[in-house]
């Protein structure tokens, strides 16, 4: 019997522990861990919050113009975001419901002045409601987008953008694209650490936006659940496609030669700004504010650095 207890407190302790699972969102605080997954290729299951965040360093290499998706406005996002992102464009200019971009990809240098920006004219315990600060901002992922109604002004500008043609089309649609509303009006800023936020949309892929829309939870709450600070239990984020065989044509025995055609030249995107508008907060506030609500996450911010 001895031998048997002796055995198994063995084996015990020569198993590696496994990260804690976190079932439940904490409570939103101030803080400045590094967020688990924080890797490039982890920007589907990369969890930023109040506390959490990524690196200084951190940069996707594959940063495509908007311009590319056919969608007007400035900004530049992953290209593993972008076919998914053309076809809501297409499906929203189809329903009369088109967009444009307010911002996209922001850096984490940009973010210091975006942050300090809005904190200089709303104050820093506001600011925090709103606007992430530096290496916290989905943005710097290069899967996030704020949109906004064409040639309209900024959407934080309206009473409620949620309720334009554009914003109500894309809070019903947009999870079928693989795109999910990162701090809708339910859970915000309770659950998501962030006020209401109509036009700010994050890229997870089709496959896991599912998810989350069938979940009923706001995406941070889902990512905590699926292991985004332990052990990732949310799947892949995009399908392995069935191969396609292909198919030989039969050819013509008469056919006549086809003369060779030149392809049509496509327009050249218009250049972007070398630098990106400091105006667009990462969680995006806008320089007349919506109040903030009536109930507020508890925030314990630390020393502010600017």
């Amino acid at each position: 019997m001895l031998a048997v207890l002796a055995g198994v407190l063995m084996l015990s302790a020569s198993e590696t522990p496994r990260p804690t699972q976190a079932l439940v969102a904490p409570t939103c605080a101030v803080g400045d861990t590094l967020t688990r997954y924080a890797a490039t290729s982890d920007w589907y299951r990369s969890l930023l919050d109040t506390r959490l965040r990524l690196s200084r360093a951190y940069v996707p290499g594959d940063l495509v113009s908007v311009a590319r998706a056919g969608v007007t406005g400035y900004g530049r996002i992953r290209r593993v975001a972008l076919g998914d992102f053309a076809a809501m464009a297409r499906e929203a200019r189809s329903a009369g419901a088109p967009f444009a971009v307010q911002s996209a990809y922001r850096s984490y240098g940009t973010q210091i002045s975006t942050f300090w920006g809005w904190a200089g004219t709303m104050g820093y315990r506001r600011t925090l409601l709103a606007s992430a600060r530096p290496g916290h901002s989905e943005h710097q992922l290069g899967t996030a987008v704020d949109l906004k109604t064409p040639g309209g002004a900024a959407p934080w500008a309206y009473a409620d953008w949620g309720q334009t043609r554009p914003g109500a089309w894309l809070a019903r649609n947009s999870w079928r694209y693989g795109w999910v509303l990162s701090y809708p009006r339910a859970g915000s800023p309770g659950q998501t650490c962030y006020k209401y936020e109509p036009w700010h949309f994050r890229y997870v892929g089709r496959t896991l936006a599912a998810q989350i829309h069938e979940s009923g939870l706001t995406p941070r709450e889902w990512l905590w659940r699926s292991g985004a600070t332990g052990t990732w239990t949310g799947g892949d984020p995009l399908p392995t496609p069935s191969p396609t065989p292909s198919v030989e044509p039969t050819p013509s025995p008469m056919a006549e030669p086809t003369p060779s055609v030149e392809p049509t030249t496509q327009p050249t995107p218009s250049a972007e700004p070398s630098v990106e508008p400091t105006s667009t907060p990462a969680a995006t506030v806008g320089p007349t504010p919506t109040p903030a609500p009536t109930i507020e996450p508890t925030l314990t911010p630390e020393t502010a650095t600017p």
